[in-house]
């Protein structure tokens, strides 16, 4: 009698290691296929921002002169400069993808940090956070750009934490914020 109730017990303790090993088993599996997914959205990304096409209208926008808003809208308004405002939009939507992806957690601050650079999506920002700010409330599109906003904010928190600095470098482009 005392045989069958430890045989009993014991098939008990084995299914519920069972069990547990399975949880832990699939947790494992979602924790993997998380890493995965985020390494996927990463490669993405990193392929829309900076493939060879991309790259040379990235550095075209980068070289932009403008003297003030008018100057901007004179030279680059979507109605006069029609390839440099679907170059800028790309970028532009590109960096907001990616700020938020960050935002709802499907890639990390680390991440971002590293697919812009270091720099790329900060500095990016500040060459055109006064044209965005100003086609929000121009263009009536409150949220334009709330993400490529987020996304630079969080870079320039990293950078920080790091010791570096988030002023762009006087070499950086041709039109600096506050010119």
């Amino acid at each position: 009698m005392v045989d069958l109730v430890v045989l009993q017990s014991l098939s008990y303790v084995a299914a519920a290691t069972g069990v547990c090993i399975a949880a832990l088993y699939y947790a494992m599996s979602l924790r993997n296929q998380n890493q995965t997914r985020q390494a996927q959205l990463f490669m993405q990304l990193s392929q829309q921002i900076f493939n060879k096409e991309q790259n040379e209208d990235n550095w075209n926008l980068i070289e932009m002169e403008w003297k003030n808003l008018d100057d901007f809208y004179e030279k680059y308004d979507s109605s006069v400069n029609v390839k440099n405002f679907a170059a800028r939009w790309n970028l532009w939507h590109a960096m907001d993808a990616a700020g938020l992806l960050m935002k709802k957690g499907l890639i990390d601050r680390e991440m971002a940090y590293y697919l812009m650079g270091g720099y790329w999506g900060l500095w990016t920002w500040k060459k055109f956070e006064d044209i965005i700010k100003d086609q929000r409330v121009r263009n009536n599109i409150p949220e334009l750009g709330i993400w490529f906003e987020y996304l630079a904010n969080e870079i320039a928190k990293t950078r920080e934490k790091k010791g570096y600095s988030t002023d762009i470098p006087k070499d950086w482009g041709a039109m600096k914020p506050g010119n």
